[in-house]
């Protein structure tokens, strides 16, 4: 292989990098926005991603029909896809404000999941419930998703058998909420 086919097939591989991490990037910001039921955003959005995507199916297509596919624009379009849903996904973490309804039903440890969850900051409102097998106590916390995995695992090691449920909030103003009073 002479020196300028390496410098191109090096070119080559970087530009598809590129493209297609901005691509995962740009379609990962469209399926937030999708979420958040931003209509006019998410098809303006589309729009340039499925743009930026023709153009580098088209690219690569006729770069390999003039130069012939070969390993490293696979690993290169490979790599740049998988960092692109990688970023995607620690940039979603981090613009994400979800807020999550949290309802934890336990029928023995109720008490001394309301105590810890209390003793941690997250605030709790309990409620009495019935059910199929008699009378219950309904824990209720609203918290951010990041602080999730640390209340749920919490009430598995206290009670393996507690139901949780969770509903993703809009609109929500005023209360209590762990780790964001300051904010609202």
């Amino acid at each position: 292989m002479s020196a300028t086919n390496n410098m191109s097939v090096l070119v080559w591989s970087v530009i598809i990098f590129i493209s297609i991490l901005i691509q995962v990037l740009i379609g990962t910001v469209r399926l937030i926005v999708m979420v958040k039921n931003k209509k006019a955003l998410t098809t303006i959005i589309g729009f340039f991603e499925s743009a930026i995507a023709l153009t580098i199916a088209i690219t690569v297509i006729s770069h390999a029909v003039k130069e012939g596919i070969n390993i490293y624009i696979i690993l290169s379009y490979s790599a740049g896809f998988a960092l692109g849903l990688y970023v995607g996904m620690i940039i979603s973490r981090l613009v994400s404000k979800d807020i999550l309804s949290v309802n934890i039903f336990s029928k023995a440890h109720s008490d001394a999941i309301e105590n810890y969850l209390r003793s941690k900051g997250f605030g709790v409102t309990c409620y009495n419930g019935s059910g199929k097998d008699g009378n219950i106590k309904v824990l209720h916390v609203i918290c951010k998703k990041n602080n999730f995995s640390e209340l749920k695992s919490f009430v598995e090691r206290v009670d393996s058998r507690a139901m949780v449920t969770i509903h993703s909030l809009e609109g929500l103003s005023g209360g209590f909420i762990y780790d964001i009073k300051s904010r609202i």
